[in-house]
């Protein structure tokens, strides 16, 4: 009778280490037999000083959620200072002026590193650089 308790006293306490280890995301099962076969202090010893992969997941999966807030918030501020500057392009009138017909090549060659400086920063459309483009040449040519 008194080895019956002790195993029944010895398997619960291998059910409360496994519950353990299953709340803090290990195996139940593999910490119960552990923990039956070898000693419940034992499993209940290697479970505290292992990692709390539950609680890793938990922080993960917030680090992840904040992540994509950050995300979709400086998606919303980068479309609005876009419609604000089509806004500003818009009311204003076309700042660029072709140069002169008698303005030497070495300008020609700037205003187009300044127009595509333009366009690779987003400020210009290829569709506008390629008129500008079009227009500085052909203001060129006599």
């Amino acid at each position: 009778m008194e080895l019956f308790l002790l195993l029944v006293f010895w398997g619960l306490l291998s059910w409360g280490v496994a519950s353990l280890a299953t709340s803090r995301g290990r195996s139940g099962w593999g910490f119960f037999l552990l923990s039956f076969f070898m000693s419940p202090l034992l499993g209940l010893i290697i479970v505290l000083i292992m990692r709390d992969l539950a609680q890793e997941n938990q922080q993960y999966s917030e680090r992840q959620r904040e992540e994509y807030y950050r995300t979709k918030e400086r998606e919303r501020e980068h479309e609005k200072q876009l419609e604000s500057l089509r806004a500003i392009s818009a009311t204003q009138p076309k700042a660029f002026t072709a140069p002169s017909t008698n303005a030497p090549s070495s300008s020609i060659a700037d205003e187009l590193s300044k127009l595509a400086t333009l366009r690779d920063q987003g400020i210009l459309t290829a569709e506008e650089f390629d008129q500008q483009k079009r227009a500085l040449l052909n203001s060129s040519t006599p």
